[in-house]
């Protein structure tokens, strides 16, 4: 679960499962200049591995080896120039994700992940023919505890937006110690994005469990979180679920992403 200030078919190895319980953004879905940016989180509680998912838990045993942020689901060799359909099953628009996001990213993570820290960036991209693409990562300056990140200098994000003519696509994170799915918190963080593009995912890295998740919000998930004013960790129902894995993503192994550093 991060404290963002802006954790076919998707990277993720874990069921989408209704709440997560972790703890809700202090400030939901806020903007600058028309962009969603993660509101400050209040501090998440100790988490120790319980069979109570309110309390971000180890959710499921490690898989089995692979390579450190390789997505569960082998990548789709889709050509970049064409789609399936105009739109994907659940009616957004197709959004095209590079398979070497996770790898990357967590190569960028690795400091925080060693000291048992999370870590954010934000995803940028493009919209061509009707499709998104992601193609920039960028890593804000932030702050990090072992079970929150928040972003410093938002400024700094949009003006390489303004530079390059970027739009903001979702948000990717770790959890360190955790396995992936979409926190209490995450679900507030989410539904910022979201709410201002329905295609805006969540990408969830998890290096102690070999796991990567590529989540969005349902509509049963976008009804609770907007009338939720809950902050912290707390319950939300399970059934129906509030997330799930993308249903409109393609990612794709001859894509490439671009990152960013801003820490510097």
């Amino acid at each position: 679960s991060v404290n963002l200030s802006p954790s076919a078919p998707p990277f993720g190895s874990v069921e989408s499962q209704g709440e997560a319980s972790s703890t809700p953004m202090s400030a939901q879905g806020t903007s600058i200049g028309g962009r969603p940016v993660v509101p400050d989180r209040s501090k998440k509680p100790n988490l120790a591995p319980a069979p109570d998912r309110s309390k971000k838990p180890n959710l499921a045993p490690a898989p089995a080896p692979r390579r450190a942020g390789e997505p569960s689901t082998p990548s789709v060799p889709v050509p970049a120039d064409t789609a399936p359909s105009s739109t994907a099953p659940n009616g957004f628009r197709w959004l095209r994700v590079p398979a070497d996001i996770p790898h990357k990213f967590l190569q960028y993570a690795t400091a925080n992940t060693q000291h048992n820290t999370e870590f954010c960036g934000i995803l940028c991209g493009s919209l061509r023919q009707n499709i998104f693409y992601i193609t920039h990562v960028i890593i804000p300056k932030q702050t990090s505890t072992s079970d929150s990140c928040t972003m410093l200098n938002e400024e700094d994000l949009f003006d390489v937006q303004d530079r390059h003519s970027l739009i903001t696509l979702g948000w990717i994170h770790t959890h360190p110690s955790q396995t992936s799915f979409l926190s209490s918190v995450d679900l507030h963080t989410q539904f910022s994005y979201q709410v201002m593009m329905d295609e805006a995912v969540a990408i969830v890295c998890a290096p102690r469990y070999e796991q990567t998740g590529l989540y969005s919000l349902t509509r049963q998930g976008m009804q609770e979180i907007r009338s939720c004013k809950e902050k912290g960790f707390h319950p939300h129902a399970q059934h129906p679920p509030l997330f799930e894995e993308c249903s409109h993503t393609l990612v794709q192994s001859d894509l490439s992403s671009t990152f960013v550093d801003l820490r510097n």
